[in-house]
């Protein structure tokens, strides 16, 4: 089945690699850095690539260098977010506000954020890519912004669901 990923979630396709606290978290996170990512999709875009060879994924973290498998290093960014949340806020992320949400996400775009050893910031930016990557990526986001989409660069496979 060829899906996009704001297919994917609007079919409520089950996600692989987060549990559902992992799964909100991400989604609020990824709303926050840029409204509307969630609806269209960013979840399932970040699970669906977690589950590709590495050498075929499409997440920016790959370019970052990030060693893979890159489930460690998105489910090490949401705990390393719960935690500064904690620390800031007092509450865990699913339970902020989102003028919560908002300072938990500006100190994340601090370069020297960083909680246990994990860095917030490489988490910030490669959360934010993948968000734009979903938002603007595809022929819609194209289209949003006024932009020929150059078709050549679609994806060589579809969303297998």
């Amino acid at each position: 089945m060829l899906l996009t990923p704001e297919q994917a979630r609007s079919r409520e396709l089950p996600v692989r690699n987060f549990d559902a606290v992992e799964a909100t978290i991400l989604e609020r996170l990824g709303d926050t850095i840029l409204p509307g990512a969630s609806k269209l999709g960013l979840l399932h875009f970040v699970d669906h690539q977690l589950g590709v060879d590495p050498n075929d994924c499409m997440l920016i973290a790959k370019y970052f260098q990030v060693p893979p498998p890159y489930q460690n290093f998105y489910a090490g960014g949401i705990a390393a977010a719960s935690k500064l949340a904690k620390q800031l806020v007092g509450k865990p992320v699913q339970d902020l506000d989102q003028a919560q949400l908002r300072n938990v996400v500006q100190a994340m775009t601090n370069p020297e954020a960083v909680v246990d050893d994990f860095s917030l910031f490489l988490f910030y930016l490669c959360l934010r890519s993948d968000a734009v990557d979903v938002v603007y990526g595809t022929p819609d986001g194209f289209r949003k912004l006024n932009i020929p989409y150059m078709e050549h660069i679609l994806p060589p496979e579809g969303w297998d669901g």
